[in-house]
């Protein structure tokens, strides 16, 4: 289990790794499990590209940073489980979506509100409750 994978499950070791910066690698984790490369996690993260490389020169992301990793990272896990295991999650994750008026969750996640939205619709999908 990657250190990311055990943050989100763990909302006190969460703290702790957030308070000390997400490691890189735990970031390039999260692009191969989402299938894409750093500069679209740079993106999604809201991170400029000049940023980005001094977080991957340094090894660690600042708190604010590292806290839109495991945003995102909560998201795969929990839609891995509801929408098919990876590849299920994946293409939901990349696809637009009817309830999010159509748009795509990993653009709707770049905020905590919208990360909300999608853990709110994800449980939806995962007890059958679309009305």
């Amino acid at each position: 289990m990657s250190t990311i994978e055990a943050t989100v499950h763990d909302s006190l070791q969460a703290e702790r790794q957030i308070l000390a910066g997400i490691e890189w690698s735990e970031a390039e984790h999260l692009a191969s499990w989402l299938d894409v490369p750093m500069k679209r996690l740079a993106e999604i993260l809201q991170i400029p590209p000049a940023t980005m490389q001094r977080r991957k020169e340094s090894g660690r992301f600042s708190v604010e940073e590292s806290e839109r990793v495991v945003r995102i990272a909560r998201l795969w896990f929990l839609a891995n489980q509801t929408v098919g295991g990876p590849a299920g999650a994946r293409s939901w994750l990349t696809r637009g979506q009817f309830g999010l008026g159509g748009r795509m969750p990993l653009d709707v996640a770049r905020l905590e509100v919208g990360a909300r939205s999608i853990e709110t619709l994800l449980h939806r999908i995962r007890y059958n409750v679309l009305t």
